[in-house]
């Protein structure tokens, strides 16, 4: 049997008592070289969300509960910003291979640690296990680690938050979003809905911005 590879994706277990919500979506395209990675994460006790939205029209959002002894609340936040980086970098991946990705991220501290990751370095935020999970599988933050210093074109730059920029606020809300579905506050059976629409709506608007 051949050797497995690192960034090999087992299968994900059933985690009973742990409430999560996801989606991952595509919608119309913006062209534009390089692609366009708007990330953002929303925190509230202890369960977090992250959303992503892409120019080539990835687009997505997650929450789950997150113990709180695990990480400091400080701690926390971090590290659901740079797992929000992780499942759009994901996608963009898998849909385009090789093609130069900019990601824009408002957390200057994720982003300190997204430069490291660049230039080789391997410091993780304080109180992150690196073991490796059930199933053998890497922890996020180890895989998107290694897409950052060994992706070729793929490069951080921070966005200001709530400025108007229609990427980052669109990113914004679907970390919310998820945390409302979560909370019960919206139903996930509009999850489907509401992600294309607001991604459709972001993209429209950011297309009309270059205008």
């Amino acid at each position: 049997m051949g050797r497995r590879s690192p960034l090999a994706h087992a299968p994900r277990p059933t985690l009973k008592g742990r409430p999560q919500v996801h989606f991952d979506g595509v919608v119309k395209a913006v062209s534009r070289t390089p692609i366009v990675l708007a990330t953002d994460a929303s925190v509230t006790g202890d369960k977090v969300g992250t959303g992503y939205l892409a120019t080539t029209g990835e687009t997505g959002l997650r929450a789950h509960a997150y113990p709180r002894y695990l990480t400091a609340p400080r701690v926390r936040v971090v590290v659901t910003e740079l797992r929000a980086v992780y499942w759009g970098l994901r996608r963009i991946f898998a849909a385009h291979p090789g093609r130069p990705v900019e990601v824009r991220v408002d957390s200057l501290d994720a982003l300190e640690l997204l430069h490291e990751w660049r230039g080789g370095g391997c410091r993780m935020p304080d109180g992150y296990e690196t073991r490796l999970r059930s199933q053998g599988r890497r922890p996020s933050l180890v895989k998107l680690q290694m897409y950052a210093e060994y992706t070729p074109g793929l490069t951080f730059v921070h966005e200001k938050a709530h400025v108007g920029n229609p990427l980052n606020e669109a990113a914004d809300s679907l970390a919310k979003l998820g945390l409302r579905s979560l909370h019960g506050r919206v139903s996930a059976a509009e999850i489907p809905r509401l992600v294309p629409l607001w991604a459709s709506g972001a993209l429209a608007e950011y297309r009309r911005g270059r205008g």
